[in-house]
């Protein structure tokens, strides 16, 4: 593991306060929701953060920042030492190259968090949040409104889905477990858990949703909708689900009413899925998606894709990397909103940003990506500039 860069400017201590900051390992903390975490935490001015990930993080000198493999327990057991809490965001994304990768998988998100509660423990960490997932409860049936007793997919949709469901149970199930004993070697002490789970992350610094949606923009693919286009999702600004993880963290100990229980975290603002989709598109200067597929035809063709045309080409050693598969089309076309009740009753969670001025913030940092952006820098590089759909 590999330190690339330490914290000249903390001293270890709040600015004006004198009181200790609280050391944060932040695993993740170079991805996208990962940064949006670090940000408000040092922003807040009472932690000292470390991250741990795969790749540097430098763009702030106030950090550490350490390379590492969550598949190596030296590696983790290095990045946990010394901390007071740790939020635990480091996922393997399910993306179309992801998704049918089950070692990565099972290794990052099972794995990893295993290695990372053990060694809580051995060190005497005493707080661990851990990053859920809304879609550990989708099975592909609608969900409308529903609450943290609704059960665990019988049949997780993914890979992806199924270590997401695995890691948490893990995390909740460690809640309670003693630390290894500290100083007088006499203290004990318990480890207090806690999972959130987002729905449709976005915002800032998104490497899949919104670079997903040019993408299939440009390519004249997001002029469909599929089915009626009437379902409702809950879509989440990444600034709210890291102010969620401050608020966990705050009120997380081994006798606070959180301890040990998972909570949905929305932008309690559900949306049509397709008038999303529609709002970026037309945001970027892409057409909003307006032609009809009958969920059924589009329904069978991906299970024709996924178990009958994948596995065969499969036959060949070559794979077809898609984002047409049944999980995928189920996603767009059902019904999946949550309640956050319990959160607003339990830790004081509300979002502090509004949906629209979210959706506003992420497409103004996403002008890089605007179809008359793409077309000008078509044609300085001697293109022909294309029309956009």
């Amino acid at each position: 593991m590999v330190t690339t860069r330490s914290s000249a400017a903390s001293a270890g201590t709040t600015p004006g306060a004198g009181k200790p900051l609280i050391r944060a390992l932040v695993t993740g903390g170079a991805g996208f929701l990962g940064r949006h975490v670090v940000r408000q935490l040092l922003d807040s001015g009472r932690y000292e953060v470390r991250v741990f990930d795969v790749r540097p993080l430098d763009d702030d000198p106030k950090l550490y920042s350490l390379v590492g493999d969550l598949r190596k327990p030296e590696d983790v057991a290095a990045a946990v030492a010394g901390m007071d809490v740790v939020f635990h965001i480091a996922t393997a994304a399910p993306t179309g190259e992801n998704s049918l990768n089950i070692a990565l998988m099972n290794g990052v998100n099972v794995d990893g968090t295993r290695y990372l509660l053990d060694a809580c423990l051995a060190a005497g960490v005493p707080k661990f949040v851990y990053t859920s997932s809304a879609s550990v409860v989708f099975d592909g049936r609608p969900l409308y409104m529903v609450d943290e007793s609704t059960p665990y997919a019988g049949r997780p949709m993914d890979h992806y889905t199924r270590t997401k469901i695995l890691g948490e149970q893990m995390v909740l199930e460690y809640n309670g477990r003693e630390l290894a004993p500290l100083g007088d070697g006499k203290t004990t002490a318990q480890l207090a858990t806690v999972a959130l789970r987002p729905s449709g992350i976005f915002g800032e610094g998104d490497a899949v949703f919104v670079p997903t949606v040019v993408r299939n923009a440009r390519a004249g693919k997001m002029k469909y909708v599929l089915g009626s286009g009437t379902n409702e999702c809950d879509f989440t600004y990444a600034g709210n689900i890291a102010h969620a993880h401050l608020l966990a963290a705050e009120a997380l100990s081994p006798t606070s009413p959180i301890a040990g229980k998972a909570y949905f975290v929305t932008n309690n603002e559900p949306k049509r899925f397709w008038e999303m989709m529609g709002d970026v598109c037309e945001g970027l200067g892409y057409s909003r998606p307006r032609i009809h597929l009958p969920f059924v035809l589009v329904f069978v063709l991906a299970v024709i894709f996924e178990y009958v045309v994948r596995p065969l080409v499969r036959r060949f050693k070559k794979d077809l990397r898609s984002d047409f598969t049944v999980n995928r089309i189920l996603i767009a076309t059902t019904n999946r909103t949550f309640s956050t009740v319990r959160a607003r009753k339990d830790f004081g969670y509300a979002p502090t940003i509004k949906l629209a001025d979210a959706i506003q913030k992420t497409l103004a940092s996403f002008q890089d990506l605007h179809a008359d952006r793409v077309q000008q820098l078509g044609a300085s590089a001697g293109g022909t500039p294309k029309k956009v759909h």
